[in-house]
């Protein structure tokens, strides 16, 4: 009898990991998004031995629930200036963590020191336009830091100081409003 729950157990296992979890979703472009919830994601810095913010990312949009995490959505009218204000400088500086990486939301020419789709760019321009060009904060660079610097401070010392020993990426899924909804990923 003991054998037979075993078994069962394991086939348990078995059958939701291949068959109850729906494989992942690709991402899509929509013109607009009705963001359901987010992820507030950050990379482990071996050299401070801490995470640091990696992006605020819509992670579905109300208007198709079915279709992938939303990305480079209507980024043809949207501009980019790095934030000016010290607070969010700083910020960026000490908990942004500091990578470059190739663009993926643009197709435009190289006129008039435009980015072209594979340029490389600083992660946090990469995040602006790939992610906050789908959320609200898709107006201003300096609204999208702001936001994350609220969450930062909001969940940081709560949900991701001292948490994923060991991983080298942290997810917190965040609702609609940015409340915390007690799921975090260790990847």
């Amino acid at each position: 009898m003991l054998f037979i729950k075993h078994v069962l157990f394991l086939l348990c296992l078995i059958g939701s990991k291949y068959f109850l979890v729906p494989p992942p979703s690709p991402s899509y472009s929509p013109a607009s998004c009705n963001v359901t919830n987010y992820d507030l994601t950050f990379i482990y810095d071996d050299d401070e031995k801490a995470f640091k913010v990696h992006g605020l990312w819509p992670e579905r949009c109300g208007e198709c629930l079915t279709c992938g995490y939303p990305s480079c959505c209507a980024t043809k009218n949207m501009s980019y200036v790095f934030p000016s204000d010290p607070k969010q400088v700083a910020f960026l500086n000490a908990r942004w963590f500091n990578a470059t990486t190739q663009e993926e939301c643009f197709n435009k020419s190289n006129k008039s020191n435009k980015r072209v789709k594979g340029d490389v760019v600083p992660l946090f321009e990469h995040e602006f336009f790939k992610h906050a060009s789908c959320t609200p904060f898709r107006q201003s660079a300096s609204q999208f830091v702001q936001q994350v610097m609220r969450l930062y401070d909001a969940y940081y010392a709560t949900h991701v100081e001292n948490r994923c020993a060991g991983y080298k990426q942290l997810w917190l899924n965040l609702d609609c409003n940015f409340a915390y909804n007690n799921v975090t990923k260790c990847i």
